[in-house]
């Protein structure tokens, strides 16, 4: 079971998902470029009877505002996160980012050394590779503007996402497509989030190097976004840095493998936190 919740950063609503017992240990979940929350019900199945589990629509997608002001950057989203953790009164948290929730966890614990006690970087690098970056422009040159129906929204969907679970499409369909009286489907995403705006790698590497906490970087072994070697210059840049990698997963490492993510991030948390 989950529980839903707003908090607000100024007027923008923002809309999270938590599991687990309030006492236990916090960690914050931060999403990819076109996810949403409910993206880590797999993982929060299981890691709810250790942990406290916080998933953050951010800003322009599933239940949360899309930005009046139209701001979709890292500073942002940033800021969105320490609404989340002020408006829930965490005063110590872990944070675990995927792809763009990975930028976005780490400038927000290189500037809260205090309060961020352990990262988890989920198929996020300051370089990324040209391969993956090529294949998300052409996801979305040929991605309808609207569907007909859930099933063509499905089969499109499934056409990207292989390895998920029928499931997991099912939670995308959910989430990241909302369904209009006559029948038709629009996505929830709010369109001024591209053209992107990625940081540059400078900035990047500078935040990844001002992380003080233990952090695992995680890389999908099938990955065409984060390549090994760019993998472990982020480990051996951190301070106290780790390095693991999912066999079968690509970019979408907790949906493609959620078995063997688990294996990987879990054991990393329990050491990493205190455990009640």
């Amino acid at each position: 079971m989950s529980t839903a919740g707003i908090v607000h950063n100024g007027a923008l609503r923002l809309r999270y998902v938590a599991w687990g017992s309030a006492d236990a240990p916090a960690i914050v979940l931060l999403h990819g470029l076109r996810a949403y929350a409910h993206w880590f019900d797999d993982f929060a199945a299981t890691a709810k009877e250790r942990f406290r589990l916080i998933a953050l629509d951010q800003r322009g997608r599933g239940g949360s505002d899309w930005a009046a002001d139209k701001r979709y950057d890292t500073d942002s989203y940033v800021g969105d996160v320490a609404s989340l953790a002020n408006g829930l009164n965490l005063d110590r948290f872990a944070l675990l980012g995927h792809s763009m929730g990975g930028t976005n966890a780490v400038a927000y614990a290189a500037a809260n050394a205090d309060r961020v006690s352990a990262l988890v970087i989920v198929d996020s690098a300051p370089e990324l590779d040209s391969r993956g970056l090529t294949r998300i422009g052409q996801e979305l040159a040929i991605t309808p503007a609207r569907f007909e129906s859930r099933d063509h929204a499905r089969i499109f969907l499934c056409g990207l996402h292989a390895r998920a679970s029928d499931q997991s499409l099912e939670t995308r369909l959910d989430w990241m497509l909302i369904t209009r009286s006559d029948g038709t489907l629009d996505w929830r995403i709010d369109p001024a989030i591209f053209p992107l705006k990625p940081d540059s790698p400078e900035r990047s590497w500078t935040a990844l190097r001002q992380v003080a906490c233990p952090t695992l970087v995680v890389r999908g072994a099938l990955s065409d976004l984060v390549t090994a070697d760019c993998a472990d210059r982020m480990a051996a840049a951190l301070a106290k840095g780790f390095r693991a990698e999912v066999p079968e997963a690509a970019h979408m490492v907790l949906e493609d493998n959620p078995i063997g993510f688990e294996a990987a991030a879990l054991p990393f948390l329990e050491r990493a936190l205190p455990m009640s």
